[in-house]
C-alpha cells in the first residue's frame, strides 16, 4: 500500500482536478482530509492506495467530503465487501445422566477456581464441560480431543475429571 499527500486549495480548481485524476487512476484503500489554516485556509489529504485500480472494485461517491468550489464529493469511496455470518453450531443435547456429569464437573470446576483463587473459566470452559459429559472420556489423552483441553490441562486435571466421571485413568 502506497501513500500520498494532496494539498487543495479551495481557490485553485486545478488542484481538484489532480487529486480526482490521480484517485481514477488507483485503487483507493482509505483517505482523510482536514481542513488547515496556515496562510489562508486549505484542505490536507491523506490517501492510501494501490498502483493499479482494479476495474472489478466498485466505486460510489461519498457521504463525506465536499467540495467547496462545486459542492460535490470530493473523492470516491470503495464499498467494503459484506460480512459473512457462519451459521450456529448445533447444540449439544446432553442426556440426563450426562446432565448429571456436566453439572457435576462444573461444581468441581468452580470449588477448584475457588482453591487455586482462579476465574472458573481459566479452569475450564462450559463448553468444554459439555463436550466431556456428551463425549466417553476414558483417559486424559481423550482430553486432547475436547476444545480447549491442551496437553497441560489434559495432565494437570485429567485424573480428577475422570473420578469425577467415575471412570478409571488409564494410558492408551
Amino acid at each position: 500500500m502506497k501513500c500520498k499527500v494532496f494539498k487543495i486549495n479551495p481557490q485553485n480548481e486545478s488542484d481538484e482536478l489532480e487529486l480526482n485524476q490521480f484517485l481514477e487512476s488507483v485503487e483507493l484503500k482509505q483517505i482523510f482530509a482536514s481542513v488547515v489554516s496556515e496562510n489562508g485556509h486549505f484542505w490536507s489529504v491523506l490517501a492510501f492506495y494501490e498502483d493499479e485500480k482494479q476495474s472489478a472494485a466498485k466505486i460510489e461517491k461519498p457521504s463525506g467530503f465536499i467540495s467547496p468550489l462545486t459542492d460535490k464529493p470530493l473523492v470516491s469511496q470503495i464499498d467494503k465487501p459484506e460480512k459473512i455470518e457462519k451459521p450456529a453450531p448445533e447444540p449439544i443435547v446432553l442426556t440426563a445422566e450426562q446432565e448429571n456429569d456436566f453439572n457435576a464437573l462444573k461444581k468441581w470446576r468452580n470449588d477448584r477456581a475457588a482453591q487455586d483463587g482462579l476465574a472458573p473459566y481459566m479452569i475450564a470452559h462450559n463448553e468444554s464441560l459439555v463436550q466431556i459429559a456428551a463425549l466417553l472420556v476414558k483417559s486424559p489423552a481423550d482430553l486432547l480431543q475436547i476444545k480447549g483441553f491442551g496437553e497441560k490441562r489434559a495432565q494437570k486435571y485429567g485424573d480428577e475429571i475422570l473420578k469425577i466421571l467415575g471412570r478409571e485413568a488409564r494410558d492408551e
